[in-house]
């Protein structure tokens, strides 16, 4: 039986990687939905997006739905534009000729739990958690009917840094951007008992886009250098930021949620409790009876990048 996937996302750089990885595997996953969230880019520009890269991929047959604007509880921050301004790195995409569906992502994820049976639709959640949390706040019971939420964000461990000693966030020094830009939300949402699998920086920073792999996809995509441009393009963006704050290579932080369901294997970590402060710092408590599983280690980054790299071969190459 295929795997039900709904994805809540602000449509930023790594959503190409995130969704090319479940778009290759018809047969395990069926992505029902998008739901569209401010974050990378203001909403507007990331509705945009969701249509044009779900274009991009020949998936125009996913419904992307519009969402929050800001957080639930007070207006939204300003990000530091690592992704540009239009949150893709400002690569340019044909426009979308499928318009965005007409209810929002909060009524569209409960009317769909409601019509499945329960425990058998995933949540992918790469962005602020402001539409989760709406929903959780709106229908607490509903929401429940999830199988899980696997959800990019967070920091819960200090990280080696390039502009100070050390970091546990990247907009922050102790935030994480997604965390950071709706708190009260993502404490909602990691604290509402539905069953929650965390990736957070320490577990995401382990993949990078080492100029190796980037000449990987350039080999890859040789003969559609375009391809190769659209997607370095994205990609790369945030490397000044990220060699500026730890002195690495751009980090792929939104598609370990697609890679776990894809590879579990190569993931490890703990069980526990989450507590989110106001500006978005995630202090881990472990304990075995905890609802949040955070991912600590990846057994390969190589093997995780090849998955990658073969997915968007698998669906750009067609």
């Amino acid at each position: 039986m295929k795997e039900k996937i709904i994805m809540d996302t602000d449509w930023g750089s790594d959503q190409s990687t995130q969704t090319a990885v479940l778009l290759s595997q018809p047969d395990r996953f069926e992505i029902m939905g998008a739901m569209v969230t401010f974050g990378n880019a203001a909403h507007h520009y990331v509705l945009q997006n969701a249509g044009n890269l779900l274009q991009f991929l020949g998936a125009t047959h996913i419904p992307y739905y519009p969402g929050s604007t800001e957080p639930s509880d007070q207006p939204q921050k300003h990000g530091d534009h690592a992704f540009g301004d239009n949150g893709i790195g400002d690569v340019i995409f044909e426009p979308a000729t499928r318009p965005p569906e007409e209810i929002n992502a909060v009524d569209y994820i409960l009317e769909t739990l409601k019509s499945n049976a329960p425990q058998t639709i995933t949540l992918l959640a790469t962005g602020p958690q402001a539409n989760i949390s709406r929903a959780i706040q709106k229908d607490p019971e509903t929401m429940k009917r999830l199988k899980q939420i696997l959800i990019m964000g967070g920091g819960v461990e200090d990280m080696p840094a390039a502009d100070r000693p050390t970091r546990r966030g990247n907009i922050e020094p102790d935030a994480e951007f997604n965390f950071n830009q709706a708190p009260h939300d993502a404490d909602i949402v990691v604290n509402s008992g539905i069953p929650i699998i965390l990736f957070p920086l320490n577990c995401t920073h382990q993949l990078t886009l080492t100029p190796k792999r980037q000449e990987m996809i350039r080999t890859t995509f040789k003969d559609q250098p375009d391809i190769a441009d659209k997607i370095l393009g994205m990609l790369m963006a945030p490397q000044d930021l990220e060699r500026t704050k730890f002195g690495i290579d751009p980090v792929l932080h939104d598609v370990h949620t697609a890679l776990y369901l894809t590879a579990p294997q190569q993931y490890s970590g703990r069980r526990g409790f989450l507590t989110i402060s106001e500006n978005g710092r995630s202090d881990f408590t472990e304990d075995e009876n905890g609802t949040v599983f955070t991912m600590d280690h990846i057994q390969s980054a190589d093997k995780l990048f090849q998955i990658v790299l073969t997915s968007l071969a698998n669906i750009l190459l067609k």
